[in-house]
C-alpha cells in the first residue's frame, strides 16, 4: 500500500474521482448556482424578520418599571409629573417622547403594580407609558433578569431646593438597571432618559438659577443579556452554511459509490491491484474536496451579502461579518466536511442504486437537522457539554465566532472531537466498502461491524484506535468537567481522578483488546521476561540494568526541563485561556500541603504513570506501529498524550501541552527502544512525583533554589538536567536493541 502513497498513484486516483464528480450537473448547480440564489433571498428574509421583531416590540408602548418600595415609587412618579409639567409649559423636547396608546394591565403579572393602589395616577399619556410594579417574591434586579420587568429602579433620591425667587425646585437622582441586548428594556431606558432630559431642559430654560445643580441625574448599568430576536437570527447563517456543505457532499458521495455500482463500473475498479482502502480514500478525497469548494462558495457569497447590505452589522454588531471571522469559520467547515463526507460514504456503501442511496440519506439528513435546529432556540449557550456533540458543536462555535465571543474550552472540544469522529467514520466507511464491493449482490450489515472477530491478531490497527478514541474523548471530557465542577475538596478530587484514570485508560482498553481478540502482551508491551534482557550487549551493559538506569535518569532530568517550559509558557501568556485564578491556585497549594504525601504520590504519580503508560505507550503506540514508522508512531502518540492533558477539569490549560508533549516523546522512545512498558512507568512516576513534590514548598522555602523573587530554576540546574537526559538517552541506546524496524504481524 505504501507504494501508492509514495509514487503518486493515490494523487492520480483522487484527480480521476474529482473530475468525474465535477462533471455531474447536480454538483455544478450546488457549487455555483445555489450560493448565488440562496443568500440574497436569505438576506431579504432576515431583514424582514428583524423589522418585524423590532416592530413587534415597539407596538406595545407601555413599559413595566420595577421599584423596591413606596418611597421609590413616589419619587419616580414625581419625576414623571415634572416631565408632564414641562410639556404643559410648552417646552419643546429635543427628541420626541413616545406616547402610550394603552394603559391596560396584565392580571397575570406576578408583581403588584401601582394601578392596584387607589392613589395611582394615570391621567395622562406620559404616566401611562411607565407602569410601576413591586416584585413580590424577588428583588427588582432578579425580576429584571428573569424578564418580568423592563427597567429596575435600584435607587432614587429627591431633594427640594430653592431658586432665587424662592420657588421650590425638585432635584432627582436615579440609579437604574436594564437588560443589554433586549429591545424592550433598552427602549424603556431610552424613553426614561428622554423624559428626564426634558425636565432638565425645562428647568434650565424657565426657573433654575445658575447655582442650582442639574435637575435630574440618571446612572444606568446593564445587567446581563436576555434573549434578543436578532441573536437567534444570527445563528441561522452557520446553519445554512453547514446545510449547504452537506448538500455539496451528498451527490458526489452517492455517485462515486452507489452510482458506480448501478453503472457496473465498481467491479472493474475492485479488480485492479489497488487496495480497497486506497480506492475508498481517493473517493473520500474527491467528496471532501467538492464539499470544501461548496463551503468556500457559500462562505464567500454570505460574506459579500452581509457586507454589502448592512445586514451583517444588524445581526452581528458593529464589527459585522469580519474577514477574521470568515478565516476562522472556514477551517471549521473543512473539518465538518471531512466528518460528514465519511458518514455519507459509509451510508452509501449499502446502496445498490442511486435511488436507494437517496432513500438511505433522507433519514440521515433529518436526524442531522433536528440537533441543528436546537441551536436556534433562545438562550442556547455554547457550554462545555455541547462541545462534544457532533454538528451542534460546529454550529454553536461558528455562531460564537461570528458574534465575537467564542469560549476556549468548548471550542477546543468541538474541533478535536470532530476530527476524531471523522477518523472513526472513515474507518467504518472503509470496512463497509471493503466488505461490500466484491460482488454486486452481497450485502453487509451494520451488526457485522460490531461482532467480535473470529481471528486473533497481535496488535490493534489505526481503525480500532480511531473508534476507541471517538468513544473515549467525549466521555473523558464530560467526566473531567463534572468532577472539576462538583468536587471542590482536594482529597475526594484526587481519589476521583485516580479512579477515572484507572477505568478509562487501563480497564476499558483491556476490555476492548479482549473483545477484539488482540494479544495483550504485544498490545500493551507486557513482556517482563529477563532471559533475553539480562545478557550484556555489545557495550557490556545488561539490558535490564541499562533500561532501569536510563528510566531513572530521564525522570530526574525531564521534570526540571518540563517545569521550566511550563513556567516560560505561562509567563508568555499561554495560560490566559486557563480559568484558574491565582487565589484558587494558592488555596489549592495550601490544601495539597496539608494532605499526606503518600496519598498525593499514589493518586497523582503512581496511578497516572501506570494507567497512562498502559494506554498511550501501549494501545496507542502499538496501533500506530501497525502502519507507520517508529518516529511517526512516537510523535503521534506523544501528540495525543499532550492533547488529553490540555483538559484540566473544567479549564483549558494550553501551557501544559508542550511540557507533556516533551515527556510523551521521551516515554515513546523508551517504549520503542526497550519494547517494554515498565521503563516508561518508572520515568513517568518519577517525573510526576518530583513535579508535585515541588508544589508542597512555600515560596520562601524555594528562594534558596530559585533566588529571591525568581520563579525559575538557575541556569546551572537546567544545564545539568539536560546533561542527565543526554546521558540517559546514550545509555538507553547502548543497552537496548533498535526495534524501530521490527515487523509486527
Amino acid at each position: 500500500m505504501q507504494e501508492y502513497f509514495s509514487n503518486g498513484r493515490l494523487g492520480r486516483l483522487c484527480l480521476k474521482e474529482l473530475r468525474e464528480s465535477l462533471r455531474d450537473r447536480r454538483t455544478i448547480v450546488t457549487l455555483f448556482l445555489m450560493p448565488i440564489l440562496v443568500y440574497p433571498l436569505l438576506s431579504m428574509a432576515m431583514q424582514r424578520l428583524i423589522v418585524g421583531s423590532v416592530r413587534g416590540t415597539s407596538e406595545k408602548q407601555e413599559y413595566l418599571i420595577g421599584v423596591a418600595d413606596e418611597e421609590t415609587a413616589q419619587i419616580f412618579n414625581n419625576s414623571i409629573r415634572e416631565t408632564q409639567r414641562a410639556i404643559n409649559a410648552g417646552v419643546r423636547p429635543s427628541i420626541d417622547i413616545v406616547r402610550s396608546q394603552t394603559s391596560s394591565k396584565n392580571k397575570s403579572d406576578p408583581v403588584a403594580t401601582d394601578s392596584d393602589h387607589p392613589d395611582s395616577d394615570h391621567t395622562d399619556d406620559l404616566q401611562a407609558l411607565f407602569r410601576l410594579a413591586m416584585p413580590e417574591r424577588s428583588s427588582t434586579s432578579e425580576a429584571l433578569k428573569d424578564g418580568l420587568l423592563d427597567l429596575a429602579v435600584i435607587q432614587a433620591k429627591q431633594k427640594d431646593l430653592r431658586s432665587r425667587d424662592g420657588q421650590s425646585i425638585p432635584v432627582f437622582e436615579f440609579e437604574l438597571q436594564f437588560r443589554e441586548g433586549d429591545l424592550r428594556s433598552e427602549g424603556a431606558m431610552l424613553e426614561f432618559r428622554k423624559a428626564m432630559q426634558l425636565v432638565n431642559d425645562y428647568q434650565a430654560a424657565m426657573i433654575r438659577g445658575p447655582s442650582l445643580p442639574t435637575a435630574v441625574q440618571v446612572k444606568a448599568a446593564s445587567i446581563g443579556k436576555r434573549f434578543d430576536p436578532t441573536a437567534s437570527l444570527a445563528g441561522v447563517l452557520p446553519l445554512v452554511l453547514i446545510l449547504m456543505t452537506i448538500t455539496g457532499a451528498v451527490y458526489p458521495a452517492i455517485d462515486l459509490t452507489a452510482g458506480e455500482r448501478e453503472r457496473g463500473t465498481m467491479e472493474a475498479m475492485i479488480a485492479t491491484p489497488a487496495p480497497r482502502f486506497v480506492l475508498l480514500l481517493s473517493k473520500y478525497v474527491a467528496v471532501v474536496t467538492v464539499a470544501v469548494l461548496t463551503a468556500l462558495a457559500n462562505l464567500f457569497a454570505s460574506w459579500i451579502t452581509l457586507s454589502i447590505g448592512g445586514l451583517g452589522r444588524a445581526l452581528l454588531g458593529e464589527q459585522g461579518f469580519s474577514v477574521l471571522a470568515l478565516l476562522q469559520i472556514l477551517p471549521l467547515l473543512v473539518i465538518f466536511a471531512a466528518f460528514f463526507s465519511a458518514i455519507l460514504l459509509a451510508m452509501c456503501s449499502f446502496a445498490r442504486s442511486f435511488k436507494e442511496a437517496q432513500a438511505y440519506l433522507i433519514p440521515v439528513m433529518l436526524v442531522s437537522l433536528a440537533p441543528a435546529l436546537v441551536t436556534l432556540m433562545p438562550n442556547i449557550e455554547f457550554s462545555t457539554w455541547l462541545g462534544v456533540v457532533p454538528l451542534v458543536n460546529i454550529l454553536l462555535l461558528s455562531r460564537d465566532i461570528m458574534t465575537g465571543s467564542p469560549a476556549p474550552l468548548p471550542a477546543f472540544a468541538a474541533v478535536f472531537s470532530t476530527l476524531i469522529y471523522a477518523a472513526a467514520a472513515l474507518v467504518v466507511a472503509s470496512r463497509l466498502f471493503g466488505a461490500e464491493s466484491a460482488t454486486a449482490g452481497s450485502q453487509e450489515s451494520w451488526s457485522d461491524l460490531l461482532q467480535r472477530p473470529r481471528k486473533a491478531r497481535a496488535i490493534p490497527d489505526l481503525g480500532e484506535l480511531s473508534i476507541y478514541l471517538a468513544l473515549l474523548f467525549p466521555i473523558f471530557f464530560i467526566v473531567t468537567n463534572l468532577t472539576g465542577q462538583w468536587i471542590t475538596e482536594i482529597v475526594p478530587r484526587l481519589w476521583c481522578n485516580a479512579v477515572v484514570l484507572i477505568l478509562m485508560f487501563l480497564i476499558a482498553p483491556a476490555l476492548f483488546v479482549w473483545y477484539r481478540r488482540l494479544d495483550f502482551r504485544n498490545t500493551f508491551l507486557l513482556d517482563f521476561g529477563a532471559s533475553s534482557c539480562s545478557k550484556p550487549g555489545n557495550y557490556g551493559i545488561s539490558s535490564q540494568l541499562g533500561w532501569l538506569i536510563s528510566s531513572v535518569l530521564l525522570g530526574l532530568g525531564l521534570w526540571v526541563i518540563a517545569f521550566e517550559l511550563f513556567k516560560t509558557l505561562s509567563d508568555l501568556g499561554f495560560g490566559a485561556l486557563s480559568l484558574e485564578r491565582s487565589e484558587s491556585l494558592d488555596a489549592l497549594k495550601k490544601q495539597i500541603r496539608e494532605i499526606p504525601f503518600w496519598m498525593f504520590l499514589l493518586t497523582s504519580a503512581l496511578v497516572p504513570a501506570v494507567a497512562e503508560e498502559f494506554f498511550f505507550r501501549g494501545f496507542v503506540l502499538s496501533a500506530f506501529r501497525h502502519r507507520l514508522s517508529a518516529v511517526w508512531s512516537i510523535a503521534l502518540s506523544a501528540l495525543i498524550f499532550g492533547v488529553f492533558h490540555v483538559i484540566s477539569g473544567s479549564v483549558l490549560s494550553i501551557e501544559r501541552f508542550f511540557p507533556t508533549l516533551l515527556l510523551g516523546l521521551a516515554l515513546g522512545l523508551l517504549a520503542v527502544r526497550t519494547g517494554r512498558l515498565w521503563p516508561g512507568i518508572f520515568t513517568h512516576a518519577i517525573h510526576n512525583g518530583l513535579m508535585f513534590w515541588l508544589t508542597r514548598f512555600e515560596e520562601q522555602e524555594l528562594e534558596g533554589w530559585f533566588g529571591k523573587g525568581n520563579q525559575h530554576f538557575p541556569v546551572l540546574w537546567i544545564t545539568a538536567s539536560m546533561g542527565v537526559v543526554g546521558v540517559a538517552v546514550l545509555l538507553l541506546w547502548m543497552s537496548s536493541l533498535d526495534r524501530s524496524h521490527e515487523n509486527v504481524s
